[in-house]
C-alpha cells in the first residue's frame, strides 16, 4: 500500500521543515539545490504516485505525498518532457490532477490537497529526528493516526504521506527488508540486491529463475531438464539448493514435496506476474530467519497495490520449440478502508526435444576427442551370443538386423553383411531440453482498517501445474531372446540390443495443486511499539505418473511366447509387435506427495529507549511452525511431522551521530539472536553482529558475523531403512577378495544439524557530486561444518577407521587370523551422515549509475563476484579439494560471475542490452581434470519497449499500451561439448542447449 502506516504528525514535520542549526548549515554548504537549477525530465504519462517517482529519479530531489481522502491517487498525469526547474515541472506535472506542492528545504517537497494548504510552513510540531528522516527521503513506517495539529487533522479523514524520494529506492510502497525485522531506510550491514519491477520487465524474464540468472552471488543454475518435473532451485553461494531460504512478503515457504530429499522450494511455481521485486541477501541470517538461510535469502515481494487494471500477454519461442505463451490480468480495488488486489495468470510452454540440437542428436562425441555415449541400443537392433563366441554361420559374435527386415522367416545368412556391425542409437533425441508445462495461477491481496489503529491483511497463492517431461525411448539391451521364439533365426538363444520403435518416448508427468495463505493483524502498541500478530498456513499435493520403465517379467514372457501373435520379434527394422503388444509391457508407477505446513507468529517492535545518538530500535518475538510430509513411493515411502517453537530479538543500537551528517547515525550496532527448538532433533542458537560506520555522508562502510544451521530434512531422518544384497564387491581388507554385502540405505534418526559461521566487510560509495552513482565492494566468507552427505561404499572401505560404526563383519576365521586380516564383509549402512567440511569466501563488486540527459536516461550497472576459494572435504585423510575453476558433477565453480547492463529511455522508447559472462574453466570427469579448458562465453540479451500512447499521442484505444520486443542469448550461443556432463554432454550447471529466444510482449492498462 502507499505507505498508509506513516503518521501525520511526520507529514506535519515535512511541512515544517525544521532544522536543527548546525544541521541546516551543513546542508546548505553540501547539498545545494537552487530553485533555479534545471533538470531534464522525460515523464510519460502516468498515474500521480508513478509519475511522483520519475520526478524524484531523474531530478534526485525527494518528495512526500499527503493526499486527502478524496484524492484520487490513480489519477493520471503527464506527460512532461524538457529542462524546467522543480517547481515549473511540479507546477505542469499537477495541473491536471487537483494537487499542490510546496518546497520543505533546498532538496524536499511536499506535495498534498488543497484543503491542507493551510498548514503552517514552518510551525508544525515533530521532533527533528522526523523531519530529518522525512526530508532526507528515509522510509520510516511508524503507528497510523489522526495529525495532532488543527490545521491537518480538518479533513474528515486521515490521510496517508509517502516520501516518494530517493532515487536508490526504485518503489516505495510498503517496506519489506529482507535480512532485519527492524525497518530501515537505504543500506543494512549486509548486502541486499533488489530486482524492481522496472527491473524485471527490462530483464525480458518469465520466471524467478529467470531473474536469478542474473545474480552473480549464484555460481551456477541448473538447465532445466535436470531437475525432476522442470523443477529450479536457487543456491546462493553455491553450497546447496537447501541452504537458501525463499521468503514471500518476508514469510518463510514449505518445501516442495515432489523431489522430497532436496528439501528445497521450487521457484517456478510463484507466477511472475504477480511479483513487485526481489530481494536477495547474499549473507547468512538464520538470526533473523531461523533454518535454511545459510548460503542467503531470497524474498519475493507481491504486488499489493494495482493502480489500474492491466493485461499483459506474452509469446516466445526459440529455434525447433519451447515455444511459450503468458497471460496475466491484474486489477485492484481501493476504498478509504479496503486495498484489494487480484492477479491471473496462465502460463504455457511446449517441448524442445533433443533431435532439434546437434550435441544430443548425436552423442557420439568422439568428433570433439570424448566418449561416445550412444545407447548400444539402435533400430534396427543388433544381436550378440551368450557366450561371446560367434554366432552360428557367421565370423563374429554380433550382428546388426538388416536394414528393412521384416524380421519373418530370416536364416543366419541374412546377417552375413552386417557380423561385426553394431548400431547405436542417441537417446538424448528424444529427450526433452525443455519439459511441456501448463500452470494457472491466482493470487489475491487484501488489507483492511478495521479501526484507525488496527489493521488486518490477508494473501492468497494458488497454483496449479502439470509439467510433462521426455525421457528418451523404449529399448532393450542384453535382452535374452530363447531359441524357441518364432522368429529367432539362429536356433540358439541369443542376446538383443534393439529400440522399441512405435511405443512413442518414455514420459514423467507430474501434478501439483499449491495453496498458501497468510494472514494477521497489526497495530500500534503505544506512541514508539507496533505489534503484528500472523498465520500462515500452506498445502501441497500432487501426483507423478511414471511411464519409464518397462516390466521386466512381461518382456521376457514376450520373448520367449511361441505364439507370433504374443511374441516380441527384436529382428523386424520396425514395430517389434503390435500396439497392443508393446503398449502391454509398460509399467506405468504412479506416487501421491503431500506437504503441509502451519505456521503462527507474534513480534512487537519500536524505539526502546533513547541513546545521546538517537533510539535504541527493537523488536522482540516469537513463532511455532509445524511441517509434514507424505510421500507415497513404493521404493521409499515418507510420512512423518515435526513442530519448532522459536524466540527472537533483534536491536538496532545508535552509537555515534553528528549534526553535520545527513544520516541518522555515523555509526550503530545490528545485534540478533534467535533460539529454535525442534521436536525431533534438538536445538540452535544463533547470534548475529552487524556494524555501520559513516565516516562521511558519502561513505558507509559495513561488516557482520554470523552463525547458522540448517536441519536434518524429514527424508533424511525419517526415510524408511532398507535392505538390498550386491555380489562381486570388493573388499581391499581382505586383499580384493569379492564378497556379498548387504547394503543398507534410508533415513538416519542421529544426524544432527548442518552449521555455519559466516562474515561480511565492505563499504558503499554514493559520491554527492556524482548523483546517481553507486559503488558498492564486499568481502565474504563461509564455513559449514557436519554437511549431511553420502559417502560411496569404496570410499568407507578404503578408509575403514573412520567408519567403524557403518561396516559390519563376520567374526574372523581362524585362516584370518593367521593372515592378518579381518573377517568377511557382512554389510555396509549407507545412510546419510554428517560429515565434511565447506569454506568459500570471495569478493562481490557492484557498480550502477542512473543519468539523465536531453537524450534520455542512461542506468548502466554492472555486478560481479569473484571466489576465492571453494574448498571441500568429502573424503577422510584427504586434503580439501578447491573447486573454483574446475568442473564439477555438484556445480561447477567459476572464478568470476560478471553481469552487466545499460538501459536507455526517451520518449515513450526504451533500449535496454544485458551481458552474462563466464571465464573459462577446466574440463573433469570422474577421474579428475581431464587437461580440456572450456573457452569463456558471453550471453546478450537485447530488447526494445514502446509506450504507444507516448509515442503518437493519446488515445482511448492505445493509452497505457506499452510494447516490448526482446530476444535472450541474441547470438545462439549454446553450451559447449563438456565431460563432466557424461551422456549429456555438457556442463548443465553452467550453460543449457535452447539457444536464441525471441519474445513479443504486450501490456494494456484500462
Amino acid at each position: 500500500m502507499v505507505a498508509k502506516q506513516v503518521i501525520a504528525g511526520l507529514v506535519a514535520a515535512v511541512v515544517a521543515g525544521g532544522w536543527w542549526p548546525d544541521r541546516a548549515l551543513a546542508q546548505n554548504t553540501h547539498e545545494q539545490a537552487p530553485a533555479t537549477q534545471e533538470y531534464a525530465l522525460d515523464i510519460p504519462r502516468l498515474p500521480i504516485i508513478e509519475a511522483l517517482k520519475e520526478f524524484t529519479t531523474q531530478t534526485g530531489l525527494l518528495i512526500s505525498f499527503w493526499p486527502d481522502a478524496q484524492t484520487d491517487q490513480t489519477r493520471m498525469v503527464g506527460p512532461l518532457r524538457g529542462k524546467f526547474t522543480a517547481e515549473i515541472a511540479l507546477t505542469r506535472l499537477l495541473a491536471e490532477s487537483g494537487l499542490v506542492y510546496r518546497r520543505t528545504n533546498a532538496r524536499s517537497l511536499v506535495v498534498m490537497a488543497p484543503s491542507l494548504l493551510g498548514a503552517p510552513r514552518n510551525g508544525v510540531s515533530g521532533s527533528d529526528e522526523d523531519r530529518s528522516r522525512l526530508a532526507e527521503g528515509q522510509i520510516y513506517l511508524q503507528k497510523k493516526h489522526r495529525p495532532p495539529e488543527p490545521s491537518l487533522a480538518a479533513a474528515d479523514q486521515p490521510g496517508s504521506a509517502a516520501i516518494i524520494g530517493a532515487p536508490a529506492v526504485d518503489h516505495v510502497d510498503e517496506v519489506i527488508v529482507t535480512g532485519s525485522r527492524i525497518e530501515r531506510a537505504g543500506e543494512g550491514p549486509a548486502p541486499v540486491q533488489v530486482f524492481t519491477r522496472r527491473m524485471i520487465e527490462d530483464l525480458g524474464a518469465s520466471s524467478i529463475p529467470d531473474v536469478l540468472r542474473y545474480t552473480p552471488q549464484q555460481p551456477f543454475t541448473r538447465a532445466g531438464h535436470f531437475y525432476p518435473g522442470g523443477a529450479q532451485y536457487s543456491q546462493m553461494r553455491g553450497i546447496g539448493v537447501d541452504t537458501t531460504l525463499i521468503l514471500i512478503n518476508g514469510r518463510r515457504v514449505v518445501a516442495t514435496s515432489n523431489n522430497l530429499s532436496l528439501n528445497a522450494f521450487d521457484l517456478n511455481s510463484i507466477p511472475l506476474a504477480a511479483v513487485e521485486s526481489i530481494e536477495v541477501l547474499s549473507d547468512s541470517a538464520s538470526a533473523i530467519y531461523g533454518a535454511d538461510a545459510m548460503g542467503g535469502v531470497i524474498n519475493v515481494v507481491l504486488k499489493k497495490e494495482i493502480p489500474q487494471p492491466l493485461l499483459d500477454v506474452e509469446y516466445g519461442g526459440a529455434s525447433g520449440g519451447a515455444d511459450l505463451l503468458r497471460a496475466s490480468f491484474s486489477a485492484g480495488f481501493n476504498t478509504e478502508r479496503l486495498r484489494t488486489s487480484v492477479i491471473f495468470d496462465y502460463y504455457r510452454r511446449d517441448f524442445l526435444l533433443g533431435s532439434e540440437r546437434d550435441l544430443w542428436r548425436d552423442q557420439d562425441y568422439s568428433r570433439y576427442g570424448g566418449t561416445d555415449h550412444r545407447n548400444v541400443a539402435g533400430l534396427p537392433g543388433t544381436v550378440s551370443s551368450l557366450r561371446g563366441d560367434n554366432l552360428p554361420g557367421l565370423s563374429s559374435s554380433f550382428a546388426m538386423v538388416p536394414e528393412g527386415s521384416s524380421g519373418i522367416g530370416l536364416t543366419p545368412q541374412d546377417f552375413a553383411g552386417t557380423a561385426g556391425l553394431r548400431n547405436k542409437s542417441s537417446s538424448s533425441a528424444a529427450l526433452s531440453i525443455v519439459p511441456a508445462v501448463d500452470q494457472r495461477s491466482i493470487v489475491v491481496f487484501g488489507e483492511y482498517d478495521l479501526t484507525p489503529d488496527l489493521t488486518a491483511f490477508a494473501e492468497v497463492l494458488y497454483t496449479d501445474r502439470e509439467v510433462n517431461s521426455q525421457e528418451g525411448t523404449y529399448f532393450l539391451q542384453s535382452a535374452p531372446v530363447p531359441a524357441n521364439n518364432p522368429f529367432n533365426p539362429f536356433g540358439q538363444p541369443v542376446l538383443v540390443d534393439v529400440v522399441l520403435d512405435g511405443l512413442g518416448p518414455r514420459r514423467f508427468q507430474h501434478e501439483t495443486e499449491w495453496l498458501r495463505g497468510a494472514f494477521g493483524l497489526r497495530g500500534p502498541l503505544s506512541s514508539t511499539w507496533e505489534w503484528e500478530v500472523a498465520g500462515l498456513v500452506s498445502t501441497e499435493s500432487g501426483a507423478t505418473l511414471s511411464t519409464m520403465d518397462l516390466s521386466t517379467e512381461r518382456v521376457n514372457a514376450a520373448l520367449a511366447s511361441t505364439d507370433p501373435t504374443r511374441a516380441l520379434n527384436p529382428f523386424v527394422d520396425g514395430p517389434a509387435g503390435s500396439p497392443a503388444l508393446l503398449t502391454s509391457l509398460i509399467e506405468p508407477d504412479r506416487n501421491h506427495h503431500f506437504s503441509r505446513g502451519r505456521q503462527f507468529s507474534a513480534f512487537l517492535h519500536g524505539d526502546w529507549f533513547e541513546l545521546p545518538a538517537g533510539p535504541i530500535r527493537a523488536v522482540v518475538g516469537g513463532e511455532w511452525r509445524d511441517e509434514s510430509m507424505i510421500y507415497d513411493d513404493r521404493t521409499l515411502p515418507v510420512d512423518d511431522s515435526r513442530d519448532m517453537r522459536a524466540a527472537f530479538t533483534e536491536l538496532r543500537v545508535p552509537l555515534l551521530a553528528s549534526a553535520v551528517s545527513n544520516h541518522d547515525d555515523v555509526l550503530s550496532l545490528s545485534l540478533a539472536a534467535r533460539l529454535d527448538d525442534y521436536s525431533d532433533f534438538g536445538s540452535s542458537l544463533n547470534p548475529q553482529l552487524g556494524l555501520l560506520w559513516r565516516p562521511i555522508d558519502d561513505l558507509l562502510i559495513r561488516g557482520s558475523y554470523s552463525t547458522s544451521f540448517r536441519p536434518p530434512s524429514l527424508f533424511e531422518l525419517h526415510a524408511p531403512r532398507t535392505t538390498v544384497a550386491q555380489s562381486g564387491i570388493s573388499d581391499p581388507a581382505r586383499n580384493d577378495a569379492l564378497s556379498t554385502v548387504t547394503f543398507v540405505a534410508g533415513g538416519n534418526p542421529n544426524l544432527r544439524s548442518i552449521e555455519a559461521n559466516s562474515m561480511t566487510a565492505g563499504f558503499v560509495l554514493t559520491p554527492s557530486e556524482v548523483p546517481g552513482l553507486r559503488l558498492l565492494a564486499n568481502y565474504w566468507s563461509i564455513n559449514t561444518d557436519h554437511r549431511v552427505t553420502f559417502v560411496h561404499f569404496s570410499t568407507m572401505l578404503a578408509n575403514e577407521a573412520a567408519f567403524q560404526d557403518r561396516i559390519v563383519r563376520d567374526v574372523p576365521t581362524a585362516a584370518d587370523i593367521a593372515a592378518g586380516i579381518p573377517g568377511r564383509l557382512l554389510q555396509i549402512d549407507l545412510s546419510r551422515m554428517n560429515f565434511g567440511r565447506l569454506t568459500t569466501n570471495g569478493i562481490d563488486v557492484e557498480a550502477k549509475y542512473q543519468h539523465t540527459t536531453r537524450w534520455g536516461e542512461f542506468t548502466p550497472r554492472l555486478s560481479a563476484t569473484w571466489v576465492n576459494e571453494f574448498t571441500v572435504v568429502d573424503v577422510p585423510k584427504v586434503p580439501p579439494v578447491n573447486r573454483v575453476g574446475v568442473a564439477n558433477p555438484n556445480g561447477t565453480i567459476p572464478r568470476w560471475r560478471v553481469v552487466g547492463s545499460i538501459g536507455w529511455k526517451r520518449n515513450g522508447v526504451g533500449l535496454s542490452t544485458t551481458l552474462d559472462w563466464l571465464p573459462g574453466y577446466m574440463d573433469a570427469n570422474l577421474s579428475g581434470p581431464t587437461g580440456r579448458r572450456l573457452s569463456a562465453r558471453t550471453l546478450v540479451d537485447v530488447q526494445a519497449s514502446f509506450a504507444v500512447d507516448e509515442l503518437i499521442g493519446p488515445s482511448p484505444l492505445w493509452d497505457d499500451l506499452k510494447l516490448q520486443l526482446g530476444v535472450k542469448n541474441a547470438f545462439n550461443e549454446t553450451a559447449p561439448f563438456a565431460d563432466i556432463g557424461y551422456s549429456l554432454g555438457f556442463d548443465s550447471s553452467q550453460g543449457d542447449l535452447i539457444g536464441r529466444f525471441s519474445y513479443l510482449r504486450l501490456s494494456k492498462g484500462f
